[in-house]
């Protein structure tokens, strides 16, 4: 029963690189994905590089507006660009079925190859049994990684930090900043003299000076 597989070397051989693509198109973002979530546990003090980014991101955005973007958008476009290797991880998954589909192809293409050479049935059942074992591999490991149910969580995790976290001490510092701008344009009307520039144009004291300098010097280095 085994003949039919030993004498199509290429194929078998073709199917199980196949299907190990698949499922290695599957770990990767799982793994990813699992990390960044234990990591959001402690976003304040996390060294998780593509969350500090995330987190630098949003501050130099609420900057830039003068008020506080939209959260749910801002954690969406960062989950959709985390990526492995250069190739995004919503990519790579989809990966994952399409290396499936290869895999079940080629062992259609034994099937055929089989039976125009005269096998019968008994002889291709092998076939029959791979691409059941696969498929059933296949869908197991999908159900344990997870990968949507993961970003679902992350993106839960990421928008609960932003909003209930970071976004109350950014709208303090602004509007610190609107008083002040608005104290130095009345006192140059009155034509005082200006205070002088002691502090910066945002209290970072409030959102953690020392991590921004960190992520700073770690992007320009």
């Amino acid at each position: 029963m085994l003949y039919s597989l030993w004498k199509y070397k290429l194929l078998l051989i073709l199917i199980i690189i196949f299907f190990i693509c698949s499922i290695i198109c599957q770990i990767i973002p799982g793994v990813i994905l699992s990390h960044l979530l234990v990591e959001t546990e402690n976003m304040a003090a996390t060294q998780n590089r593509p969350l500090k980014q995330c987190r630098l991101k949003y501050i130099n955005c609420c900057q830039l507006n003068g008020r506080v973007v939209n959260t749910g958008v801002f954690v969406d476009r960062f989950i959709r660009k985390l990526s492995f290797a250069g190739i995004s991880l919503s990519r790579i998954n989809h990966l994952a079925g399409q290396m499936m589909m290869l895999s079940i192809l080629v062992i259609g293409i034994g099937v055929c190859r089989c039976l125009s050479a005269g096998g019968t049935l008994f002889q291709i059942i092998p076939y029959y049994v791979i691409s059941i074992l696969e498929l059933y591999l296949y869908f197991t490991l999908s159900g344990a990684v997870d990968v949507a149910g993961r970003k679902e969580a992350l993106k839960t995790e990421l928008t609960d930090y932003l909003e209930n976290h970071l976004m109350p001490r950014l709208q303090e510092t602004m509007q610190e900043e609107n008083r002040k701008n608005g104290q130095k344009a009345e006192n140059s009307l009155a034509g005082e003299d200006e205070p002088p520039q002691e502090e910066s144009r945002m209290d970072l004291s409030q959102i953690r000076r020392d991590e921004l300098e960190d992520l700073l010097r770690e992007l320009i280095g």
